[in-house]
């Protein structure tokens, strides 16, 4: 089995909190991740069982009393809020830390009452589909490298991977089940975990009756990934209004088929522009989507492997955030006078990295250009800029500058 990186600190969560709340895309492996935290004490109910979830819709109070504790309720989502406020209920009233672990394939404590009714009692963790390192057996911690000393980020150890090696890794993507798949057999599971996902999660979660509908506003979605979502121009290539838009893409984001990384505003200007990018939250995904695969990536001129890099860069570090000490926020910055940087990382103290995605193998001064005004307009704020790039050999340059190769994101 692959050790999932967030399982020590969903541990630490038992320990210190009443109720772990495990979000994650549906088959990103939260049922394995809940059954090992509470394999030696507690107790494992899934309300994708019929029976179980019935039990706990006609007698939510008396269900979440039952069991062993800690006590662990995956799909959750799936039990309806009388669920969620039974096990508020019981929090309530007991104090001792490590009481339950509700995993959820839909973002459900973003219900404003439900996350009120679990505030200060819960700590939410995001579980998506496997890293890169934990693929390899590396526990990643570039994001703090980054922040911290990324003077030693040039001197680790990385592998030695060709272009055709890393884009068969985007065309495979994360998710637990195509580990070890053939092409084919991804391109079917992918079409029929959409399905899935669309016919039954965000259909349970809205009131939506045209679920047919949230396939192409997906494949949009997916054409344009790492890109600046705005709203109205979205709404004409799907012929939608643009308040559907805006609540069927929502609701994508609510089952972690897409993340909006917000704009990067410091109030250095008054001039940043606003839009926050989408990025669909895993590559296999988006190139079944787009019919994308390997040797469509390779070519000179394909148009998507850029962006599909960047979303793919994008993701590993949101990953490697779920277990970083620093806990960094992760955002995008675009100026009105053309200057933009991919990736904006800052940590609590507002130290500040800044990371550009080349799709190339070779840099040059124009790659670097929007960090060196970054790092003039930050000054000592400003710990490194780093172009993560398809070549093999760490760079420097400039003052605090450095061209990486890509898998040096999930080095030794």
């Amino acid at each position: 089995m692959i050790e999932r990186h967030l399982l020590g600190v969903a541990q630490e969560s038992l320990r210190g909190f009443r109720v772990t709340v495990i979000n994650g895309p549906r088959q990103s492996g939260k049922s394995t991740l809940a059954k090992q935290l509470v394999e030696s004490t507690g107790s494992y109910w899934s309300f994708d069982d019929e029976s179980v979830r019935t039990a706990a819709r006609l007698d939510p109070h008396g269900f979440v009393e039952q069991g062993a504790s800690p006590m662990a309720i995956d799909e959750v989502q799936r039990g309806g809020n009388d669920v969620v406020l039974a096990v508020k209920a019981i929090v309530d009233r007991r104090n001792d830390r490590g009481q339950f672990v509700l995993a959820g394939s839909t973002r459900f404590l973003s219900v404003p009452q439900l996350s009120e009714s679990l505030a200060g009692r819960a700590e939410i963790l995001d579980l998506w589909p496997f890293s890169q390192g934990e693929i390899a057996g590396v526990r990643e911690t570039f994001l703090d490298a980054l922040l911290s000393d990324p003077e030693q980020l040039a001197q680790r150890r990385f592998e030695q991977i060709d272009r055709p090696t890393l884009f068969d890794r985007l065309v495979r993507g994360g998710y637990p089940e195509l580990v070890d798949s053939s092409p084919a057999l991804a391109t079917r599971w992918f079409r029929n975990y959409i399905r899935t996902v669309v016919e039954r999660d965000i259909v349970e979660a809205s009131a939506i009756t045209q679920a047919g509908e949230l396939p192409v506003l997906l494949r949009l979605l997916a054409a344009n990934t790492s890109g600046e979502m705005v709203t109205a121009r979205l709404a004409g290539d799907a012929r939608m209004s643009a308040g559907t838009v805006a609540r069927y893409v929502g609701l994508l984001e609510l089952v972690g088929f897409v993340l909006p990384i917000r704009a990067w505003t410091p109030s250095l200007t008054s001039r940043e522009k606003r839009h926050p990018k989408m990025v669909v939250t895993d590559t296999g995904l988006a190139c079944a989507l787009l019919g994308r695969n390997v040797e469509g990536l390779g070519q000179p001129t394909s148009p998507m492997t850029g962006p599909l890099l960047e979303s793919f860069v994008t993701m590993e570090l949101v990953k490697q955030r779920g277990w970083s000490q620093a806990q960094p926020t992760i955002r995008h910055w675009r100026d009105r006078n053309g200057a933009e940087v991919d990736l904006i990382i800052e940590d609590g103290s507002g130290t500040i990295a800044g990371v550009e995605v080349k799709a190339a193998s070779t840099v040059s001064h124009g790659d670097v250009k929007h960090l060196e005004v970054l790092r003039d307009k930050l000054g000592d704020r400003f710990t490194a800029g780093v172009v993560l790039y398809l070549g093999d050999r760490v760079l420097p340059l400039g003052d605090r500058l450095w061209a990486l190769p890509v898998p040096l994101i999930w080095s030794d």
